[in-house]
């Protein structure tokens, strides 16, 4: 019934819609897709700790809506907690409802940077060795439905630029296709 009512619904909405507004906090808005990227790396963690419980720290932050998702869709217990709360009382709650861990942003940002910082390192193995000779891509113009060419492109026609920009990379590699994305 969880699944149905809160899961597939969640799945649904942001696949069909990952740029709609999910949340506005402190001015800041956010979007499903962004709602999403905070709550795998969190879901990630909790399957990793094998916890059955934990608290949450609640500051207005997108980040802490999101272990809260990424709890009840690992099946983790979640206890909200609130971010004032004297040390006494928290750590009373810690022990009452035996809690091996308290989430906090800080903490789940940190998991949040290490999953683009392993993003990163998958894309700086260290292993490339690219020549300048290499072919990279193929663009296909097409003149009718019967004519087309293709033009081939190498690793060398890839200039250093002073300042790096995807432009000029996706200007090359897709001249067919102009209105794929103007934020490059």
């Amino acid at each position: 019934m969880f699944y149905q009512n809160v899961i597939e619904p969640y799945i649904r909405q942001t696949e069909q819609n990952p740029d709609q507004t999910v949340a506005r906090i402190d001015g800041q808005v956010f979007s499903y897709a962004q709602l999403a990227q905070r709550i795998a790396p969190i879901m990630n963690e909790l399957d990793a700790t094998s916890i059955t419980r934990t608290g949450i720290v609640m500051k207005r932050d997108l980040t802490a809506c999101a272990a809260l998702l990424a709890c009840l869709f690992t099946g983790v217990v979640a206890v909200p907690l609130p971010d004032n709360l004297p040390e006494n009382q928290f750590q009373a709650i810690r022990q009452k409802l035996q809690l091996p861990q308290v989430l906090t942003v800080e903490r789940m940002h940190y998991y949040y940077r290490m999953t683009f910082e392993d993003a990163l390192c998958r894309i700086d193995n260290g292993l490339y060795h690219i020549d300048d000779e290499q072919l990279v891509s193929i663009s296909c113009r097409f003149q009718n439905e019967e004519a087309f060419t293709f033009e081939n492109h190498y690793a060398k026609n890839f200039p250093k630029q002073e300042k790096f920009s995807l432009a000029p990379i996706f200007q090359l590699l897709l001249p067919e296709f102009p209105e794929i994305c103007s934020i490059f």
